[in-house]
């Protein structure tokens, strides 16, 4: 974009330039992840991103300043939007029971909306610095913990009946999550659909 635009753009309206500014983001980032997926984080190269849709490598590092930054806001969006679930979840004024349903539900839809950027995690988390790395893990640790602690709170209460909170909690977290690998989204089942058998098969589980 020209400079001149920019500052058109600026003077006019801030948010407009947010939003466009986001929409670009977007699409490198899902230039990105279709390569990683194609060719391996290391196969990729900042050039070939920036071939995919006809721009150049300093357009690139004006949104995202390495790949290395491509690849840890791929692998931290679904943790984070996970997390942000969580929290809506615990601060509902409303059962025990009632709060799990929605986390499932939105941790559910989480994961297949975003499945080719949960892909690229699992597989390529390794390649992540520590601190990027640690970040994410500390997110996941926060996760279970506010699931646990409904957990808990559910089982006071009598809404459910689970001998381990800790351990329901890792079991659900990893029934939820797995989905990424076997979801198809031209599949038998519609993402509304799945998010209700899910949620209804955690809280059978925890016979809620």
């Amino acid at each position: 974009m020209a400079k001149t635009e920019k500052k058109a753009l600026r003077s006019g309206d801030d948010s407009l330039w947010d939003e466009v500014a986001a929409l670009k983001r977007e699409r490198i980032l899902k230039e990105a992840a279709s390569l990683f997926s194609e060719r391996g984080y290391h196969g990729t190269t900042i050039d070939a991103i920036a071939d995919r849709f006809s721009a150049t490598k300093p357009f690139v590092y004006y949104h995202f300043s390495s790949k290395i930054d491509l690849l840890t806001e791929i692998c931290e969006r679904g943790t984070r939007e996970t997390l942000e679930a969580a929290e809506r979840a615990m601060a509902l004024s409303r059962s025990p029971k009632d709060r799990l349903d929605q986390f499932v539900r939105e941790f559910t839809a989480v994961t297949l909306e975003n499945q080719q950027y949960v892909t690229i995690y699992f597989r390529e988390e390794i390649n992540l610095p520590k601190t990027q790395a640690d970040r994410i893990n500390k997110m996941r640790k926060e996760i279970d913990r506010k699931l646990t602690k409904l957990l808990e709170e559910g089982m006071k209460s009598g809404d459910f009946k689970v001998q381990d909170a800790q351990m329901a909690c890792l079991v659900i977290a990893g029934m939820v999550s797995y989905a990424f690998a076997w979801y198809r989204k031209d599949g038998r089942l519609q993402t509304s659909e799945i998010c209700d058998q899910m949620s209804g098969l955690v809280l059978n589980m925890v016979s809620a």
